[in-house]
């Protein structure tokens, strides 16, 4: 019952972002971000590959709020995160260190509560349009049971996907 009231609250404040949006069509803004998130227990045996879209509002010049959706993909491991985001821009400048934090829930494959919390710069290259590197760390209330190492039939352990994660994006 509990992951329904997430996915709920999660599809109002979709709701809310695009009432938002059609009141004041020039706040929009959305982003593609692909990365890899290094698992901390031992990261030679367990990483994941991430792929996250986000789209929101930019408050203010400093700060945006928005939701989002993704895949993580590791070795006999897929998830989809849906969560909410917050970012706030430093400086208003060409390039701008930044600090965000997407915080929802985990679906098939530890499912449970999600948060990646991360810090980066933006590189503003033309007019709305930037890219922006991050470094982060991405957790999972829930562990992962019955992970196969790659090349090992019989033994399966449970493992937490959580991690450093590195990232590049696009913001448009």
């Amino acid at each position: 019952m509990r992951p329904l009231k997430l996915i709920g609250a999660f599809l109002v404040l979709i709701m809310l972002s695009m009432n938002i949006l059609n009141s004041n069509a020039h706040t929009y803004k959305g982003s593609v971000e692909v990365g890899r998130t290094l698992h901390t227990d031992d990261m030679s045996l367990f990483s994941t590959t991430d792929i996250y879209t986000t789209h929101g509002v930019q408050i203010n010049p400093y700060f945006y709020v928005g939701a989002g959706a993704g895949v993580r993909l590791g070795d006999d491991f897929t998830s989809i995160p849906l969560y909410g985001s917050i970012r706030y821009t430093i400086l208003k400048k060409k390039v701008s260190p930044f600090i965000d934090a997407k915080i929802g829930y985990n679906i098939l494959d530890a499912a449970g509560f999600y948060t990646n919390p991360g810090a980066g710069v933006s590189w503003n290259f033309y007019k709305k349009l930037s890219v922006f590197l991050k470094v982060g760390y991405t957790y999972n209330s829930k562990s992962y049971d019955n992970w196969r190492k790659p090349n090992e039939l019989i033994k399966s352990t449970n493992i937490y996907p959580h991690g450093v994660s590195l990232s590049v994006g696009f913001d448009f």
